[in-house]
């Protein structure tokens, strides 16, 4: 496989994984855990596979944009089957600051892109920021799986009655991917303070045509 048809092939698994979202959301709506985690898992995986191709032969302008995207789409569409669970396995003002974060910031690259040409790529913190929600949502699924199977695995221990609860483990992982959240939001607005501060004050002071 040349390098043009790997780089296609990347592109094509960026746009599967899309495809994954609605797929995810109906089995997770139906509590067929098992194979909402494998879906999950599966999405990942074509993540994973993006990621190899982009430090092995460079990312691609499709890719540098559809790429985050798509895993936005994925832990949105996880965060808020969690929240729609039961009473609510996390809390939404989380899945708000979380969800909030990501169009500002989304937005904000659209906007750039716009104005000069430039396609701002994750950085460090953000990529921490999106392992750590995967992390979260796979060992969340993980946990949600064992739960609904106990009887049939004998796992009737006191944990496992409480994973679905409305302040049970889920909870309480939540807030490490939370924070990464918030702190990587930040950090992209502070690396790109002077070109966001230029196009705001070139919009502020621009004269409408007559």
């Amino acid at each position: 496989m040349n390098l043009s048809n790997l780089m296609r092939f990347a592109n094509y698994l960026t746009i599967a994984r899309m495809f994954m979202v609605p797929v995810f959301m109906y089995l997770f709506s139906i509590r067929q855990m098992l194979s909402a985690l494998i879906v999950f898992a599966l999405a990942s995986i074509t993540d994973l596979f993006d990621g190899i191709v982009a430090r092995r032969e460079g990312p691609t302008g499709f890719g540098r944009f559809m790429d985050p995207l798509a895993d936005k789409l994925l832990v949105c569409a996880a965060l808020i089957s969690f929240t729609r669970a039961g009473e609510g396995l996390i809390a939404g003002w989380m899945v708000m600051v979380i969800i909030g974060r990501e169009f500002i910031i989304t937005g904000l690259r659209v906007v750039l892109a716009a104005s000069n040409g430039t396609v701002v790529g994750a950085t460090r913190w953000g990529k921490a920021k999106t392992a750590s929600q995967m992390s979260v949502i796979s060992l969340g699924l993980m946990l949600l799986t064992l739960h609904d199977n106990r009887d049939t695995l004998g796992m009737n221990w006191s944990f496992m009655s409480r994973i679905r609860d409305r302040h049970g483990p889920i909870y309480y992982m939540m807030y490490l991917p939370l924070m990464l959240t918030v702190v990587s939001g930040l950090e992209f607005i502070y690396n790109n303070r002077k070109p966001l501060w230029n196009l705001l004050t070139m919009n502020q002071f621009q004269q409408p045509d007559d």
